[in-house]
């Protein structure tokens, strides 16, 4: 080969040699300098999650009135910036069917503000009282909220930024109070001109905001950019129904209340339109049950059947009024229990009580006539009497074909005479109160559950038509102490005002 041809080669193997030097050189410098800028990042991110921390302790002592003012170390932002922002993120508080009305009362609506350091599509944010992190399109809880919801009492400052401010570099936060702290609820003031509209107190009817809640549910809203971070707060803090809505950066938390019900009209209970019962005792703690339908048309009640059922877990129960066709003079009430796993069945029967007479009667107003049913009347001794045996439950809700078993043991301790057995043979005891079998029966079915009525008339009668509106009855019952409902509603404003520096 000539000599010139081997200079050649030399040459190009050199080139080559330092071009692909210099490239390797290139990639290791620009995949360390990159290492190095997520390092930093993440060095600074970390720093500002601790910082924003001690900025939530700082940010509430002076929220709640305990400080004039508190100054914070941030420290640098690096290649991010400290952001402050007073329309960051809202929060909502709903009372439906408030005060028992089917009416819904916003009881506060206000934004929450932010402080929050941004780097990136990293952000770390100081809102509500608690510290989140979001990455991308998810966020996680770094630090709990102001919001303390247990046994049955929700407690709920609200922590409210009300300034507009940003800084980069060395920043250091001065937190003042902007306004005192205001109370939401409780608030006894009233408004002549109150409507259910209208946010905050008292209730559309003029009601005062007071505890306890007896009636409906609390909803908690907070739309943030953190959203999903207060989901998983409310689902691993609270007992309440957490839903989110990912559109619009919604994180719901409902918190049912105990509800007795107390009175009501046919209309809110009858063909499926069921109230629940929530919040009952242990043990027979019902105390009044008892309705009054009332003919708005028709042959008044004539071969009418009107009842309520109710079901929980296992346990079935029912009661049937009938009027029989004609001119009767006697009235029929049946009652009918089932336990749908073991098949266990109960039936009792009174089907010549007095039509106008009794806690079971027909009353003529003179216009209407009224069909009166008082199941907890009298006592668990002394009372209308009905007796354990197979009958027919005519117009009934549920299917109660077959018969009783021989037997029904009552258990529930100490309660209203129990345990105490009952059966079908010769020499059994077989007759109960009315007001110790629906005592008894709802007791079973624990501390939540539906309360549905039920009114038909029976072959070819033109059975009454009736008024839902003046219909009305009433269901109470002793509340247990349980901390799955709420029950003590306690929230407050709290501003603050973020200069960054």
């Amino acid at each position: 080969m000539p000599s010139d041809r081997r200079g050649q080669s030399n040459v190009v193997g050199v080139v080559l040699l330092l071009g692909i030097t210099i490239l390797g050189t290139g990639v290791v410098v620009g995949l360390g300098a990159q290492a190095y800028e997520d390092t930093e990042r993440t060095a600074t991110v970390s720093q500002a999650e601790q910082s924003l921390t001690q900025f939530d302790s700082r940010a509430a002592v002076v929220a709640l009135g305990e400080s004039v003012s508190q100054r914070v170390d941030l420290g640098s932002t690096g290649g991010g910036e400290f952001v402050s922002e007073r329309d960051s993120g809202w929060i909502r508080i709903v009372h439906s069917n408030a005060t028992g009305s089917s009416e819904n009362e916003t009881i506060y609506n206000a934004s929450l503000g932010s402080v929050s350091y941004r780097n990136g599509d990293v952000e770390v944010g100081y809102q509500g009282g608690g510290v989140w992190e979001r990455r991308g399109n998810g966020s996680t809880m770094r630090s709990p909220p102001e919001f303390n919801y247990r046994g049955a009492t929700l407690t709920l400052p609200v922590i409210r930024v009300t300034s507009d401010d940003q800084a980069s570099g060395r920043v250091s936060a001065i937190v003042r109070q902007s306004s005192d702290s205001r109370r939401v609820y409780p608030n006894d003031s009233t408004d002549g001109g109150e409507t259910w509209d209208d946010a905050g107190a008292p209730y559309g009817d003029g009601t005062t905001y007071a505890n306890p809640i007896t009636s409906g549910n609390v909803t908690v809203t907070v739309q943030s950019r953190f959203y999903e971070g207060w989901a998983e707060f409310f689902r691993t803090r609270t007992s309440g129904e957490v839903s989110v809505d990912h559109d619009r950066e919604l994180a719901n938390v409902k918190l049912v209340t105990t509800d007795t019900i107390g009175e009501f009209d046919l209309g809110e209970v009858i063909d499926d339109n069921e109230l629940t019962a929530r919040g009952q005792a242990p043990g027979h703690s019902l105390s009044r049950f008892n309705m009054t339908f009332v003919s708005g048309g028709g042959n008044d009640f004539n071969n009418h059947y009107a009842g309520f059922y109710t079901e929980r877990g296992p346990h079935r129960f029912e009661y049937v009024v009938h009027v029989p066709q004609g001119n009767p003079s006697t009235l029929e009430l049946r009652m009918f229990y089932r336990n749908t796993e073991t098949g266990e069945q109960h039936e009792w029967v009174n089907d010549s009580m007095p039509i106008d007479s009794g806690p079971v009667r027909l009353v003529d107003t003179g216009g209407d006539t009224h069909l009166v049913v008082d199941l907890t009347a009298g006592s668990a001794t002394n009372g209308l009497n009905l007796t354990y045996r197979d009958t027919t439950a005519g117009e009934s809700y549920y299917d109660w074909s077959g018969s009783p078993d021989g037997t029904a043991t009552f258990g529930h301790s100490g309660s209203d005479g129990e345990p105490i057995t009952f059966g079908t043979a010769a020499g059994d005891r077989d007759e109960a109160t009315t007001y110790l079998l629906a005592r008894h029966y709802i007791a079973l079915m624990g501390d939540e559950f539906p309360l549905n009525a039920r009114s038909s008339t029976g072959g070819n009668g033109n059975g009454a038509q009736l008024d839902l509106d003046a219909s009305r009855g009433t269901f109470d019952y002793e509340s247990g102490a349980g901390g799955t409902y709420i029950t003590y509603l306690h929230v407050t404003e709290n501003g603050i005002e973020v200069e960054l520096e």
